[in-house]
């Protein structure tokens, strides 16, 4: 009976071994998964902060802040050049001056120095700067007024350029024509003006520098115009 006791009281030593055991393995297993998860949302938490996360100091964007002061400097540099060339152009405008209108044009007439050439002076008195170019609109009228009119100036093949005039200033064109030998032909006491890219005419008074042109004939036309920029005493 002594030994069956002895067997009975190992064999519940020997299963409280076991169950002991069995535990231990299960928190290890545990702890080791546990320490796995960490490291895996520590790894995530790194790779997140890398591709523009949050700044643990800032409490900002990193990549993001990085990225936008790039991009608003360059709009901002862009801003600028596109401010300045706006600038510019408007500076050159302002230079430059728009059309002369009739309406801000003195005219007067004048010897050119030249036989049979007449220079018409053409005054700018608006309240900034003006251009022309090209060729200036010239018809003769007689000494009875407006219903008395003679032929239109033709052009030379002389080329021009922009002229501009400041307020005050003034630039001119030259007319040439054949006189009338034959003493039949027709005096022409004014001119009608219309300056360059305009429709309104201005009447100038030529005085004692009248010409008298042999009637037209349907031939060659016998007064031609220069464009605008004819300068006194240049030939040109």
């Amino acid at each position: 009976m002594r030994v069956k006791k002895i067997s009975a009281l190992a064999l519940v030593v020997a299963a409280a071994g076991l169950s002991l055991t069995a535990c231990g393995g299960s928190d290890g297993s545990s702890a080791s998964a546990n320490t796995g998860d960490s490291s895996a949302a520590s790894s995530s938490r790194s790779a997140g902060s890398t591709t523009g996360g949050q700044d643990p100091a800032s409490g900002s964007s990193s990549s993001s802040a990085s990225t936008g002061g790039r991009s608003s400097a360059s709009h901002s540099s862009s801003s600028g050049s596109r401010t300045t060339g706006q600038a510019t152009t408007k500076t050159q405008a302002a230079a430059a001056g728009s059309t002369c209108k009739a309406d801000n044009l003195a005219l007067s007439a004048a010897s050119a120095g030249v036989k049979n050439q007449i220079v018409v002076n053409m005054k700018n008195t608006g309240p900034s700067a003006c251009s022309m170019h090209g060729f200036p609109g010239v018809q003769l009228i007689g000494p009875d007024g407006l219903g008395d009119t003679g032929p239109d100036a033709a052009r030379t093949d002389t080329s021009g350029s922009t002229v501009t005039i400041a307020h005050g200033e003034e630039t001119r064109f030259l007319l040439h024509y054949i006189p009338d030998t034959s003493g039949s032909g027709k005096t022409y006491t004014r001119l009608a003006v219309t300056p360059p890219n305009e429709r309104v005419s201005e009447i100038v008074d030529l005085n004692e520098l009248a010409i008298t042109i042999a009637a037209p004939s349907g031939h060659a036309p016998d007064v031609y115009v220069d464009p605008i920029g004819y300068h006194t005493g240049s030939g040109k």
